[in-house]
């Protein structure tokens, strides 16, 4: 899971609850920045094995 990605999840699950704003908290922790070089193969080999299907 890339960095974009985390924070696309945590913003997707969140809701007003009690006049407080909430998410879902994923058990992994926060994942670092990629370089253009580690986001272009991560996306390729993500992107390859969907097409697969």
């Amino acid at each position: 899971m890339t960095y974009g990605e985390y924070y696309y999840h945590m913003k997707y699950t969140m809701s007003l609850d009690n006049g407080k704003w909430q998410s879902k908290t994923l058990s992994i922790p926060i994942p670092k920045r990629m370089s253009k070089q580690e986001t272009i193969i991560y996306y390729n080999d993500k992107f390859s094995q969907y097409w697969k299907r």
